[in-house]
């Protein structure tokens, strides 16, 4: 069953963009670019210098993560810590509950913020703009963290951080990593 399932889901989905190219020379530039070949590609982004320090697997999805967090007035760095710990930059993650992607975004909530959650950049912009709508919703990046994680409804039903397990792991870790990369 979990075969036709995984066979289903390849159906619906686009292929793939291919990933970013590694950074070029010694200036730390890569390319972010969303797609296209050849000459009429967006010129490369420059890799933030933090981007070191994300796992080698995330490396590749700064560019993008940077675009999507600055589109949507987060820092990069909270971002990215936020990509990290939701799907190890994989895009094709699906959680037991259903998230998708890089942001682990739910059907609905793509849905509702009219991205399709398979294709990386939209996935990447729609995470950013939720969390970014969390944390003016509450006030704070602890509160916006644990809503992007349990959902707003819990985080008001308990006046704060749910006292659910996964979110009370889920803000720290979301947390350190982002310390880590402020470094």
């Amino acid at each position: 069953m979990a075969a036709l399932d995984t066979a289903a889901r390849e159906a619906r989905r686009p292929p793939p963009p291919p990933p970013p190219p590694p950074p070029a020379g010694g200036d730390g530039t890569g390319n972010g670019s969303s797609g296209g070949n050849g000459s009429s590609a967006a010129p490369p982004l420059p890799v933030p210098g933090w981007a070191n320090r994300l796992p080698a697997v995330c490396q590749p999805w700064a560019g993008p993560i940077t675009t999507a967090a600055k589109a949507n007035g987060l820092d990069p760095r909270l971002f990215a810590a936020l990509v990290w710990s939701e799907s190890w930059c994989n895009p094709d993650a699906v959680s037991w509950v259903g998230a998708i992607g890089l942001a682990q975004l739910m059907p609905s909530t793509a849905a509702s913020l009219g991205v399709d959650p398979w294709v990386p950049e939209q996935n990447l912009d729609g995470g950013a703009r939720y969390l970014s709508q969390q944390i003016s919703r509450f006030g704070s990046v602890e509160l916006g963290l644990a809503a992007y994680n349990a959902g707003p409804g819990a985080v008001t039903r308990y006046g704060g951080i749910p006292p659910f397990p996964e979110t009370q792991n889920y803000v720290p870790t979301v947390l350190e990593r982002y310390a880590h990369l402020a470094g």
